[in-house]
């Protein structure tokens, strides 16, 4: 066999591990609780209405990863006031369960009623703790804060961003990495000095980064064998997501919402500040109607602006 001139071996060497299949399971409802752990979350369901489970081709990682970003920084804002559990609970029923989602897959897709023969089963292994959802969360949205205000400063020369990154948030705190930057005053100099030292940054980036299992998996809509990363949490999910668009070499990122048309980069939107998947080359405003309406105000005060400075060297 012919030895591959590498001392690491990538995503590109290793061929196959790119493809993310991964499968997700849905219930109807939640209702909160209490046990040794503090405050969880228990799926209710019943046998009219039932858990949905299978690979999933309508949410891709990229998607995930937005949401679970977003929603970290509108809990982790030192001004929210919502409600922890509620907002947890409520990103739940509205995207996918969170955990042990292999596991609940094997068990629901066993036989027909699955989800009433093993019902009690299903419950006890579906409920999960909010403090532990915090964690994961606190710990993927801190971590992909501070790349992305790197890559920003980087290719975009986003100043006050980086010199915004360090807070006090209501969970947690942000990453204090770029701290010893804030005694260049000028910004010229300040982007200069991170820039020395970006590898050093990103190194600490990706060593934050959780360990991945591989294994092979089946595709069932393509009936092809996958290697692939083991996703047993939308953390997993997330985490892998995510190396992928830190890997230098890696392949190109997940399709589109219907798995098979290319999809764009991960940005910040212009008006709300929140993540959101780009569609598009030009897009640089999310898809709410509120930012919508304000991309078309800063355009026509654009327009009108350019109008006006046409009419003004025209009478000169």
């Amino acid at each position: 066999m012919k030895k591959l001139p590498v001392e690491n071996l990538g995503f590109v060497e290793i061929g196959g591990v790119g493809e993310m299949i991964y499968r997700a399971v849905r219930f109807p409802e939640y209702v909160p609780d209490y046990d040794d752990d503090g405050e969880v979350l228990k799926p209710v369901f019943t046998g009219l209405h039932a858990p949905e489970s299978g690979t999933d081709y309508s949410l891709t990682g990229q998607e995930l990863l937005v949401s679970l970003c977003n929603l970290y920084g509108k809990l982790n804002n030192p001004d929210s006031t919502e409600s922890i559990s509620d907002t947890v609970w409520d990103w739940c029923r509205n995207n996918i369960h969170p955990y042990d989602i292999d596991s609940l897959c094997e068990i629901l897709e066993s036989e027909k009623n699955a989800h009433i023969t093993y019902r009690d089963i299903i419950e006890k292994d579906a409920t999960f703790s909010i403090k532990r959802f915090i964690k994961d969360l606190c710990d993927l949205g801190t971590v992909f804060e501070l790349y992305y205000i790197l890559d920003n400063l980087k290719y975009e020369g986003n100043v006050n961003n980086a010199r915004n990154l360090y807070y006090e948030g209501r969970l947690r705190d942000s990453l204090s990495f770029l701290e010893r930057y804030s005694k260049y005053e000028d910004d010229k100099e300040y982007k200069d000095h991170v820039l020395e030292d970006y590898n050093d940054l990103i190194f600490k980036v990706i060593d934050i980064f959780p360990d991945f299992r591989m294994r092979l998996k089946l595709d069932k809509k393509t009936g092809k064998v996958m290697f692939g990363a083991d996703v047993q949490s939308v953390f997993d999910i997330c985490w892998y997501t995510f190396s992928r668009i830190v890997a230098d070499v890696a392949p190109p990122v997940d399709e589109d919402l219907d798995y098979f048309e290319s999809q764009g980069s991960i940005l910040s939107c212009l008006a709300c500040g929140k993540y959101f998947v780009r569609c598009s080359s030009r897009q640089l405003y999310c898809d709410t109607w509120d930012c919508q309406a304000e991309r078309n105000r800063r355009n026509r005060r654009a327009s009108y602006a350019r109008k006006k400075a046409a009419e003004v060297e025209n009478k000169e």
